[in-house]
């Protein structure tokens, strides 16, 4: 058989939007790239136990199109392994087919004429996705499955309903992990809005008292995030005063008596002759109240 394609296929997957208990249903579409002779094809699966075709073979007119659907049947389960299974596959035969009309030739006839020709073959993996699994994903805390799914149907979380992405989120709440990746592809939520609505009115708050991200994780005792905030920005912004008497970070954290704080953010560079006289303050009046 020559080397030249015969047909474009639209898509190089299978993919199966699946639900438990129902018939699931995937369309593919062979376009011809032959420009005077029809081209036949047949179309075989690996599972056809769990799937039907339909048509299981036809013609394409020169440079038109024709397309199959590809049926799951009712499934008890869902896969073992998912999205992309590891063992479900579909083989396309095709073959130019000169003798063929296109308006009168029976599926029966181009299944044995394939007998005896040779042909070019195309192969198609299957996956399968939708929101079923993408919960079931969910549920059992696997963010691989769930990473991997939303690559592979990108709109499988942004067009969930409001009451959908609720629950979903509720049964992603135990990983934050998880949750990240949700949001990250677009899930939306009421709560979500809440809790994006909070973190504003909280941003709001600290700016207005002229504090930085530092001053924050110092204040409250966030010593990843102060970590993290040092790494991007140097040690630099350690010292920057906030609007409430010129305070410092070491400030906040001394203030607190939030020694191991006050001691990280001097190792990291911060200025600790604020620190020092906080500390000896707090020794004053503990002595005025041991003397009284």
């Amino acid at each position: 058989m020559e080397n030249r394609r015969l047909v474009e296929v639209s898509d190089h997957e299978v993919r199966i939007d699946f639900a438990l208990g129902c018939k699931c249903r995937a369309n593919v579409r062979l376009t011809s790239l032959s420009a005077n002779t029809p081209i036949a094809f047949k179309v075989q699966t690996s599972s056809p136990q769990k799937f039907l075709v339909s048509p299981p073979t036809g013609l394409i007119p020169p440079l038109s199109s024709a397309a199959f659907q590809v049926i799951l049947k009712p499934q008890s389960q869902p896969p073992a392994m998912f999205p992309r299974s590891p063992t479900d596959r579909f083989l396309i035969k095709t073959a130019l087919a000169a003798e063929f009309s296109t308006q009168s030739t029976q599926p029966d006839s181009i299944n044995s004429w394939f007998a005896s020709r040779p042909t070019q073959d195309l192969k198609l993996k299957v996956v399968f996705v939708g929101p079923f699994l993408l919960r079931h994903a969910v549920a059992a805390g696997d963010v691989d499955a769930a990473r991997n799914l939303i690559k592979r149907q990108k709109s499988v979380v942004a067009e969930m309903l409001p009451r959908e992405a609720e629950s979903l989120l509720g049964v992603a709440s135990k990983s934050n992990e998880m949750v990240e990746l949700l949001v990250e592809a677009g899930l939306k939520s009421e709560a979500r809005a809440k809790i994006d609505k909070m973190s504003l009115e909280e941003e709001t708050r600290w700016a207005s008292k002229g504090w930085t991200g530092i001053h924050v994780a110092a204040a409250f005792d966030r010593t990843e995030e102060l970590a993290r905030l040092v790494k991007l920005l140097g040690s630099g912004p350690l010292d920057f005063r906030d609007n409430e008497g010129g305070r410092r970070c070491t400030w906040q954290a001394a203030s607190n008596g939030d020694r191991p704080m006050a001691e990280m953010l001097i190792q990291m560079g911060a200025d600790p002759t604020i620190t020092l006289a906080i500390v000896a303050v707090h020794l004053l009046i503990l002595l005025a109240i041991r003397d009284t």
